[in-house]
């Protein structure tokens, strides 16, 4: 199997993999249950209020909503925080306005609550290999692209996760390149590329 049906085939197998654990998760509880675990993405945003509430006016920058809106394969984020820390709340609930605000169905996002030494929930901190928290795991079409924590963002977290996206899909399709295939089925007009092999000089 070819890189391309690798990143093109797993997006059902893998998002929808993600939203099964979140349904069962909620099924029985998890949710409600206290702070380690999926967390709904209000209940991160009403966190962060209580404890910061100049997070009640934040949305992400004209130039970062334009990028996010204009998605068009899926871009899922997985964000794991510790939510007795202000701080990883502050991070969850900026990402959390980010989507919220590009409104683009592809465009996703799950919250997932860590002990503060990372011992629970052992089975997704292992699956996707958290050594620290908070981090967001970003996934284009069901596989791993980047990964993004605080200290690059700070404030301006919105930007930062914008860029982290641009590069990485940027990156992967310089990666593929000769693959016409790759190209027939991802979107990549918005993208910096030179594609004079294939459209010829613009």
């Amino acid at each position: 199997m070819n890189r391309t049906a690798g990143l093109v085939g797993v997006v059902a197998l893998g998002l929808a993999a993600s939203f099964a654990l979140a349904a069962a998760d909620a099924g029985d509880g998890g949710q409600e249950a206290g702070l380690v675990g999926y967390l709904a993405k209000d209940r991160v945003v009403e966190l962060a209020a209580a404890s910061d509430g100049s997070l009640v006016s934040f949305a992400p920058s004209a130039a970062s909503l334009a990028l996010f809106a204009a998605y068009v394969d899926p871009i899922h984020l997985r964000v794991f925080l510790c939510a007795s820390r202000p701080a990883d709340l502050a991070f969850a609930a900026r990402l959390a306005k980010c989507v919220e605000a590009a409104a683009n169905p592809v465009f996703s996002a799950e919250f997932v609550g860590v002990a503060a030494d990372l011992s629970e929930p052992a089975a997704l901190i292992g699956e996707s290999a958290v050594t620290a928290a908070p981090e967001a795991v970003v996934y284009w079409m069901g596989a791993e692209i980047a990964r993004l924590r605080p200290e690059g963002g700070g404030d301006a977290v919105d930007a930062a996760l914008a860029d982290l996206i641009q590069q990485a899909r940027t990156r992967i399709a310089e990666e593929m390149i000769l693959d016409n295939e790759f190209f027939r089925n991802v979107f990549h007009s918005d993208l910096l590329l030179d594609c004079k092999r294939c459209h010829g000089p613009r």
